[in-house]
């Protein structure tokens, strides 16, 4: 069975840095971000640690962001490969909220969803928000939003979960 990561954007793939910046002046530089109306780039650094990681374990990507909910899957793969990931998502959580105050249970919930009606077995969940209250401990990785993926050995970890 393929490994699937379960995969936030914000703070994993992109930073505080990428986040703040002047979008305006981003979509003007890049036409496909205006025409797609992708608001910021992903941080090359972050994308260079998922590709090293995508290209060693070969694993899906099934999307936990809320950019699911502004997004089709064929407009993520072209935002993807914008930012020049090797691999788009094959999928995303749906949206099965429990919770009116806690993003982090709904988040952790339609995961949860998702690997029962999958029969996931080999995953990991990088995400920045602490989701460690409501998902086994061992298949979690937490980021910190400055950084994202790319922070100080986030991928030997997410390897060891992987491999």
């Amino acid at each position: 069975m393929k490994p699937t990561i379960f995969l936030d954007i914000d703070g994993v793939v992109t930073t505080v840095n990428e986040y703040y910046s002047n979008r305006v002046k981003f979509q003007n530089k890049h036409k496909v971000a205006q025409e797609l109306n992708i608001p910021y780039g992903f941080n090359p650094g972050c994308v260079k640690v998922l590709n090293e990681i995508l290209k060693l374990t070969d694993a899906d990507i099934v999307l936990t962001s809320d950019w699911r909910t502004h997004y089709s899957l064929q407009t993520l793969d072209k935002i993807f490969k914008f930012n020049k990931v090797i691999k788009s998502p094959i999928d995303m959580t749906e949206v099965f909220p429990t919770s009116f105050q806690l993003m982090e249970k709904n988040r952790a919930h339609e995961i949860d969803i998702y690997i029962q009606k999958h029969n996931i077995e080999l995953y990991v969940i990088i995400d920045d928000l602490d989701l460690s209250p409501y998902v086994p401990k061992n298949k979690f990785i937490m980021t910190i939003e400055r950084e994202g993926i790319k922070q100080c050995n986030i991928k030997e970890k997410i390897l060891k979960i992987l491999m």
